[in-house]
């Protein structure tokens, strides 16, 4: 494998600015990677390489002429979930009713990371509409795992997952509504991260247009939280800088948020560590995972930290409260979208059709679309939101201001495909942290005997975003971070 594809997003940067590699030869070196695995994993769906390599040029140029100020992310390939906005590129969401539609413009956080000096190669693959955490849609297919070709890349950044975890892209950006960048990265071997909510402005992200935020009450603000992902969590911080703050256009957003300096100070610090959680609906942790918690906690009281162990009933009722905060801020249903122009769409009609093999949907989306054409759980939300209130407040208070919680990132690794059908709810593992708020992070910390990765969970109090990204920096250090598949 090229040695610039084992390198971090920074490290590419600091080269080209010191003349020792250019920007072109980077971009061809992830290029040809990508080339070289996509057959075999379907991950980047649209490619933008021709764009790319003009960009790269006009960057030669500037570079050989004056390597001085440049931006943070100048000469470094980057990509981007198919359910940003992206222009002259393709936004569908995986939804054959938009399988068509190019946007003429770009999300915020693809335009900031532009301006940052990144080259952005193309668009990656997503589930259907963005919901399930195995990546298939019937405009693109089904996305692979690089560690096993037979397991999933996880959801819905699975094509971003698969694409870092191979080597063929430094860093992407992802979003998260119920674990969708963490699980991902989990089951892919690379580094995640979900920000605290409002931190980064939603603007561009599917099925939004581009000023229909302003319209939205603060009840309706969905719980999307738009995020970084890397082969080397370095550098999730210093996209995070990049991606943050309000854009104008997403009124819900924190105008100017600071995020904190990093830190490597451990001794005395709490530290929560809960191996295996509890969750209705969900199966137990399996053991290699909760010794992973247990190991970082056995590690961090080595260290100086003040480690405790959290109640494994503390997220009992995680999946219901999760299910009312979504269903509480709904702008539209599922069902109504997932219908698009057809008018005499028919769900028994259409979960037939997948039966046989000839579906136009897939089947976790027809099934929650029949839940909210059946009306099921109702539309009083009020008795779990102060639940998930008194949750949040509970968690908050035994952090306090500067602790954290390690816990795992799902019950077992990267499930074989079609597997999570019988365990829908494993999500839960990542998603209520979305609802509460915490920014969380996830980071590898190595493979297991049958070579598939590994990792944890970081979470943190609201705004202490500096703390999970400093914790996954220093697992990432102490347990090799990123390895690349065989």
């Amino acid at each position: 494998m090229n040695e610039l594809l084992k390198l971090s997003a920074t490290e590419i940067a600091a080269k080209v600015a010191r003349r020792e590699v250019t920007p072109s030869e980077v971009l061809e070196a992830h290029i040809a990677r990508i080339e070289a695995v996509n057959p075999s994993l379907n991950a980047m769906v649209e490619k933008d390489f021709e764009r790319a390599r003009k960009l790269a040029k006009e960057q030669d140029e500037r570079v050989a002429k004056d390597n001085t100020n440049l931006p943070v992310f100048f000469g470094v390939p980057f990509t981007v979930k198919e359910m940003f906005a992206y222009k002259g590129m393709k936004r569908t969401g995986g939804s054959i009713h938009k399988k068509e539609l190019i946007l003429d413009w770009d999300a915020t956080v693809v335009e900031r990371m532009k301006n940052a000096g990144a080259i952005p190669m193309g668009s990656t693959n997503v589930p259907e509409l963005g919901f399930w955490f195995e990546t298939f849609n019937p405009v693109y297919g089904r996305t692979n795992n690089p560690y096993d070709v037979t397991r999933t890349c996880g959801g819905s950044s699975g094509g971003e997952g698969a694409l870092l975890g191979a080597g063929a892209s430094p860093m992407g950006l992802g979003s998260d509504i119920g674990g969708s960048i963490r699980m991902p990265a989990f089951f892919c071997g690379v580094s995640g991260h979900k920000p605290s909510r409002k931190l980064v402005p939603l603007t561009g992200h599917f099925p939004f247009e581009r000023d229909e935020l302003l319209g939205l009450s603060e009840e309706k603000y969905p719980y999307t939280s738009m995020g970084p992902m890397s082969r080397k969590a370095s550098d999730l911080y210093p996209m995070l800088k990049v991606m943050m703050g309000a854009d104008g256009r997403d009124p819900h957003t924190m105008e100017k948020p600071v995020l904190e300096e990093r830190t490597q100070e451990w001794a005395g610090r709490k530290i929560l560590i809960c191996p295996e959680p509890i969750f209705h609906r969900t199966r137990s942790t399996d053991y290699e995972l909760a010794q992973v918690v247990r190991n970082c906690g056995r590690l961090f009281s080595e260290l100086g930290a003040d480690v405790q162990e959290l109640d494994p009933r503390f997220f009992v009722h995680a999946t219901s409260l999760w299910f009312s905060a979504l269903k509480s801020s709904k702008n539209r249903h599922l069902y109504e979208t997932l219908m698009g122009p057809e008018k005499d769409f028919s769900i028994g009609k259409e979960l037939l059709k997948v039966a046989l093999g000839r579906g136009d949907y897939t089947f976790p989306n027809l099934l929650v679309s029949l839940g909210e054409k059946l009306n099921i759980g109702g539309e009083d939300f009020a008795e779990d939101m102060q639940a998930l209130a008194k949750m949040k407040a509970d968690l908050d208070e035994m952090l306090g201001e500067e602790g954290l919680l390690l816990l795992p990132p799902h019950p077992r690794v990267a499930p074989k495909h079609r597997a999570p059908l019988w365990s829908p709810f494993d999500f839960i593992y990542t998603a209520i942290f979305v609802t509460t708020g915490h920014p969380a992070t996830v980071t590898p910390t190595g493979l297991n005997s049958e070579g598939l990765p590994l990792g944890i969970q970081i979470v943190a109090g609201h705004m202490k975003d500096h703390l999970t990204l400093s914790c996954a920096e220093f697992i990432e250090t102490t347990f090799g971070g990123w390895q690349p598949p065989k």
